[in-house]
C-alpha cells in the first residue's frame, strides 16, 4: 500500500456530486474515485483538517465517508476534487472552466487501448470480465505520466462516455462489450471480439462514419451476424445508419430487414429477405424469415378451421421473435420453467401481439383470417370448469357472468382432464365453433376463487404468472402435462 501512495502523490480525482451524496455524507466511488476507494480500504487514508477517509461497500458499490461534516460547503452538481497530499486526501470544489485539454485526451486514449486489450483478454479466457478495471488504468498513467493527474480533470465517468466507453462494475470498455458473460459463452474468441466491435460500430455510428469494417466482420461469422440480427430487430436502426449501410452487402441488407420487421413492417422486410438470399444463397438467419413469411401465405382452398389452427402457429411464431420475445421471457421469470407454452399465449394476448400481427402481416392475411384474428382479440381469458370428458370435454366457464356449458370435439383434453378440474384458458373461434389452440393452465380448486379475481379487465399477465409460481405446480390440463402445438 506504501507503494501506490507514492505513486499516487500529488494527483487529483474529480466528481460531481449528487443531491443523494450529500444527504448520505458519502461519494459514490466506483467510477470516478475508484482509485481513491482503493486506497481507503481497511484502515482509511487522513483527511486533511482532520478524521479519515474510508471506503465503505453497499451492494457491491464502493463509497468515501469522512468524518461528520466532511462535506460541508459542497452542493448539488458541484465538481469536488479530491487530491493526495503528504498521504491525506485534501477536498475542494474544483474549477473545470480551463483544464488541459491534453491531459484529458490522453486519458481518454489510454483507457480506449485498453479497454480493447481487455476485451483480447476476456474473449480468449484470460479476464473475467470484458472491461479494465479504472483504477488500473488511472495507475498506469500515473506511472507512465505522473503529470497526467497533476491539475483537475473533468471527472472519469462522463469523460469516457463522452468517448463512447461503458462503465460497468469500476470497469471501462468498448460500447458493446459483452458484459452479460453468460451471453457469449458459446462463441469461439474471434467471435466475441467481432461482436463487441459490430455492437460498437452501430451504436456510436456518425454520420460519414465508415461501416466498411463492421460489415466484413459480420459476413464472416454467421454465428455474430444471426445475434446482431435478433439485436437490430429488438432495437431497430435509425434512418441514417440505414441510408449507411450497403446494399450490395448481404449482411447489410439482413439488418435493414430486420429493422423493418422490428418496426412492423413485414411486407417489406420479406422483400428485403428476397434480396438477401438473391446474393447469399443459403444463409441460415434469412433462410428462416424466408420461410416464416412464406408459412403466411395460406391455401384458399383449406377450410377456415384448418387455416385457423396454422395462424396459430404464425402467430405464436411472431411473438417468439426477438423483438417481442422478451414478453415471453419476463412472464417465465415471474413463474415456472414448465408453465412457458401457457405464459407465450397468455403473452400473445394480453399484451395485443394479436393486434400487432395483424398490422405487420396483413397484406399476407385473407378476409376470413383478418376476422377471424379480430374475433381472437376480444375473446377474454376465462376460468372454465369441466363437466365432463365422455369422448368430448364440456366445460362451463365458473366467471361471474359466464356463459352456460360448451363442448368441444378435442384428441387431447378429454385424456388429461377429469371431471371438477378448472382450467385457465381462452376459447377461440376457428370459423365452425369454439377451440383451445393455446395451452391451458391447470389451477388448483383451492385456490379458484384467487384466481376469478385476478381475471378482471384488463387481465394483468404478471399477476397471472406470479399466481402459478406461487402454486409451485406446473401448468398444463394435467398435473406435469403438456399440450404440442396444434
Amino acid at each position: 500500500m506504501s507503494e501506490l501512495l507514492r505513486l499516487s502523490e500529488g494527483a487529483v480525482l474529480t466528481h460531481l456530486v449528487t443531491r443523494a451524496e450529500l444527504t448520505a455524507g458519502a461519494l459514490a466511488a466506483v467510477d470516478d474515485l475508484r482509485l481513491w476507494a482503493r486506497l481507503a480500504d481497511g484502515d482509511g487514508i487522513p483527511l486533511a483538517g482532520g478524521g479519515l477517509v474510508r471506503t465503505v461497500v453497499e451492494a457491491g458499490e464502493p463509497s468515501l465517508t469522512g468524518p461528520g461534516g466532511w462535506l460541508a460547503g459542497v452542493e448539488p452538481e458541484d465538481v469536488v476534487a479530491l487530491r493526495l497530499r503528504g498521504g491525506a486526501l485534501e477536498l475542494s470544489i474544483a474549477d473545470l472552466t480551463d483544464f488541459p485539454a491534453e491531459r484529458a485526451i490522453r486519458v481518454v486514449q489510454e483507457f480506449g487501448e485498453q479497454a480493447l486489450d481487455a476485451l483480447r483478454a476476456f474473449a480468449e479466457g484470460l479476464e473475467p470480465a470484458p472491461g479494465v478495471p479504472i483504477d488500473v488504468v488511472v495507475l498506469d498513467l500515473l506511472m507512465k505520466a505522473p503529470e497526467t493527474f497533476a491539475d483537475p480533470l473533468p471527472p472519469l465517468a462522463p469523460l469516457l462516455r463522452e468517448a463512447s466507453l461503458e462503465l460497468r462494475g469500476g470497469r471501462a470498455g468498448i460500447v458493446g462489450a459483452p458484459w452479460d458473460t453468460e451471453s457469449v459463452v458459446d462463441l469461439a474468441p474471434l467471435d466475441v471480439i467481432r461482436l463487441a466491435l459490430v455492437r460498437s460500430a452501430l451504436r456510436t455510428y456518425d454520420e460519414g462514419g465508415d461501416l466498411s469494417k463492421a460489415i466484413t466482420y459480420l459476413s464472416r461469422s454467421e454465428a455474430v451476424l444471426a445475434r446482431i440480427a435478433d439485436e437490430v430487430e429488438r432495437e431497430p436502426l435509425g434512418p441514417a445508419l440505414i441510408e449507411a449501410l450497403p446494399r450490395t452487402e448481404p449482411a447489410a441488407l439482413l439488418l435493414i430487414a430486420r429493422s423493418a420487421e422490428g418496426e412492423g413492417r413485414s411486407f417489406e422486410a420479406s422483400g428485403l429477405i428476397d434480396e438477401v438470399l438473391s446474393l447469399a444463397p443459403g444463409l441460415a438467419p434469412a433462410e428462416q424469415d424466408a420461410a416464416e413469411y412464406a408459412a403466411c401465405r395460406t391455401n384458399p382452398a383449406d377450410p377456415l378451421p384448418a387455416r385457423a389452427a396454422h395462424l396459430f402457429r404464425q402467430l405464436l411464431a411472431y411473438g417468439y421473435r426477438p423483438a417481442r420475445r422478451r414478453l415471453i421471457d419476463d412472464l417465465v421469470a415471474l413463474s415456472i420453467r414448465v408453465a412457458e407454452p401457457a405464459l407465450a399465449d397468455l403473452a400473445l394476448f394480453e399484451n395485443d401481439v394479436v393486434g400487432e400481427f395483424l398490422d405487420a402481416r396483413s397484406e399476407w392475411l385473407r378476409d376470413d383470417e383478418a376476422e377471424l384474428l379480430e374475433s381472437w382479440r376480444r375473446t377474454p381469458l376465462r376460468l372454465w370448469e369441466v363437466l365432463d370428458v365422455a369422448g368430448e370435454i364440456t366445460l362451463r366457464d365458473v366467471t361471474d357472468g359466464g356463459k352456460g356449458p360448451v363442448t368441444l370435439t378435442d384428441e387431447l383434453l378429454p385424456r388429461q382432464a377429469l371431471p371438477g378440474d378448472l382450467m385457465l384458458t381462452r376459447l377461440l373461434g376457428d370459423g365452425e365453433g369454439p377451440h383451445v389452440f393455446g395451452h391451458p393452465f391447470k389451477v388448483d380448486p383451492a385456490r379458484r376463487d384467487e384466481m376469478l379475481a385476478l381475471l378482471t379487465d384488463p387481465v394483468d399477465p404478471y399477476a397471472v404468472a406470479a399466481f402459478f409460481r406461487r402454486a409451485g405446480r406446473p401448468a398444463g390440463p394435467a398435473d406435469g402435462g403438456t399440450r404440442p402445438a396444434p
